[in-house]
């Protein structure tokens, strides 16, 4: 029971900030076909890299269709377009340049963002199509390997073409990313590839860590995975010996196990952190269905799920009665009644489906919560978002202190994980349990403080927690953030009371640790950066009942949003510390 109130708590505050509101929404996924050029054995079009999947319908989305559907002052108020298929390509939409300038017409800075594995069309095609972007969009080249190790993924596409044609649409003007997925085939060509990478011209060279060796009936990851194409012999793929570009959640695989022995508990009670939702965004599939996200679209036909025997398999949970979950869900609505060549996106965005939808993810999965959207987006299994840990929305956050005060309102604001005393786990006692666990999460907010001053037990221990958990992370050589929680109590020089000085010195010897920590980052010793935040007094209900309470205090969700600032800086800068002052007569 208490874990379903977190649910509707979060859920809560989740549909007050982003819902499925056709004003909210502002970017749309278009995959515009479910033709591609290439055959990667672990993408759902095709078996294995070998014969197509006979549950997937041939089609394209019409350019008429997109036309009607984004009216030019709706492509005025969107962010970003993102052409990207579940199942096809879109350079292979022979009206696709079209679609393009359609939508340029209407907003010439509408940014329009493209994945692609480049290896179709000629020079001059990809020159106009960085012409017609103009500077307002970006691609993304899946090209997983060079000359002699690309082909064993992305089979179908010859190398030098794809790098060709991402050099010319670079040199027309072209804002371009590579997309490299990292096997045991491929990993001895990082540095090579990162060289290559700049010599063309592409911003960032991203190494992903994929999640597609999961067996999903199992919940086991496989070593390998057996390909089987069309007119070769078949071979295997391997996951990569490189702990660094493993997938973060397969890596934790076993642990989440073993805090859930029936892992149909951890589905039941995950709350659903939706990326659909948390970025305002939809999909439009190729027959033209309005639906979350492309995992929706898996459901309907990916084979596996119409025969189970098809890798990576499909969880039984994913069934009712033996009937697909989602499915059976979109069907309940009628699928014309979510299709744009029937209706409007807003008439679309206006049916029950949507809040219905949003409604689930309170319940358990016996009472209609959807596997799919626990599996997918839950707060611990996160393997499609751990592939680019670009997408700052899916980070996973741990704080010490969660109970209560600053502690808890951010724990709320990102539904973080954490400790407490109140789990029986006190940052004096348990610095290496907390280590171990911080180690699978992406955000470290060091809070819990070991007072109040007159206790005992008071050592320090906020300063030993960093050191510790700096000390693993530089062993791991992990990327993430550190935060630590500190105070403007610890630059009094005099303190108002003897017993004080526990708690001003504790919190001056964590500033000095943090700013130690912060030039480690500084200094290229770590990859990962750690930031001071010096508070004045909070506005937490604690603050609230005590006698020296003004009325005044710092919002803790100021904090929160400079958490979430820290983190979105260029990649290559830190913010050692940032002091926040309240005025406690405020009228």
């Amino acid at each position: 029971m208490a874990v379903q109130t977190a649910i509707r708590r979060f859920n809560k505050r989740f549909r007050r900030t982003v819902s499925f509101d056709y004003n909210d929404i502002d970017e749309y996924q278009l995959e515009i076909t479910t033709y591609c050029n290439a055959a990667c054995p672990q993408c759902p079009r095709n078996l294995s890299g070998g014969n197509l999947n006979p549950y997937m319908p041939l089609v394209r989305l019409s350019r008429e269709a997109i036309d009607t559907a984004f009216l030019p002052e709706l492509c005025t108020r969107l962010r970003q377009i993102f052409f990207c298929g579940s199942y096809g390509d879109p350079i292979m939409h022979p009206d696709f340049l079209d679609i393009l300038r359609d939508f340029r017409k209407k907003s010439p800075e509408l940014w329009l963002y493209i994945h692609t594995n480049g290896g179709v069309h000629n020079t001059d095609w990809w020159e106009e199509l960085a012409h017609i972007i103009n500077g307002y969009g970006k691609i993304d080249f899946g090209i997983d390997g060079l000359e002699d190790t690309n082909h064993l993924y992305r089979q179908g596409v010859n190398f030098g073409q794809a790098i060709d044609n991402a050099q010319a649409f670079i040199r027309a003007g072209g804002k371009a990313q590579w997309n490299f997925i990292v096997f045991k085939h491929n990993e001895h060509q990082l540095r090579t590839a990162s060289i290559l990478s700049k010599i063309i011209g592409f911003e960032n060279i991203l190494f992903r860590g994929t999640g597609r060796f999961l067996n999903h009936e199992t919940l086991e990851e496989q070593d390998t995975w057996k390909v089987t194409p069309r007119k070769a012999d078949p071979y295997e793929i391997e996951v990569t010996s490189i702990d660094e570009y493993r997938n973060s959640s397969m890596k934790r695989l076993n642990d989440l196990k073993a805090e859930y022995p029936d892992m149909k508990d951890y589905f039941d009670s995950t709350p659903i952190k939706c990326d659909a939702c948390m970025g305002n965004k939809v999909t439009i599939t190729a027959e033209g269905l309005v639906l979350p996200c492309n995992f929706f679209e898996h459901n309907l036909y990916d084979a596996r799920f119409k025969d189970r025997n098809t890798m990576p398999g499909a969880n039984d949970l994913h069934f009712i009665n033996n009937k697909n979950q989602v499915e059976k869900f979109i069907n309940t609505y009628g699928k014309d009644n979510l299709n744009i060549n029937k209706y409007d996106l807003q008439t679309i965005l206006d049916n029950n489906f949507w809040n219905d939808l949003i409604g689930s993810w309170n319940k358990k999965l016996d009472a209609g919560r959807l596997f799919e959207c626990a599996f997918t987006c839950g707060q611990k299994l996160t393997k499609v978002w751990d592939q680019n840990k670009t997408v700052k929305n899916t980070y996973r956050y741990y704080i010490t202190g969660n109970k209560r005060g600053l502690g808890l309102s951010l724990s709320e604001y990102f539904f973080a994980d954490g400790r407490s005393r109140v789990d029986g786990f006190d940052i004096t006692s348990d610095v290496e349990a907390i280590v171990d666990q911080s180690v699978h999460y992406d955000v470290f907010i060091n809070n819990a403080f070991d007072g109040p001053p007159d206790e005992a037990h008071a050592n320090y221990a906020q300063v030993n927690l960093l050191m510790a958990v700096y000390k693993r992370w530089k062993e791991l050589n992990k990327t993430g953030w550190i935060f630590n929680i500190g105070s403007v109590g610890e630059q009094s020089i005099v303190a108002p009371d003897p017993a004080f000085e526990t708690y001003r010195v504790a919190k001056a010897a964590l500033s000095h640790a943090s700013k130690q920590c912060t030039a480690g980052f500084r200094q290229g010793l770590v990859p990962f950066k750690t930031t001071l935040i010096t508070p004045d007094r909070l506005d937490t209900p604690l603050s609230r009942s005590r006698d020296s309470w003004t009325g005044n205090g710092i919002d803790c969700e100021d904090i929160a949003k400079f958490i979430e600032y820290t983190i979105n800086v260029n990649s290559n800068t830190v913010i050692d510390e940032i002091v926040l002052y309240v005025n406690l007569t405020h009228d």
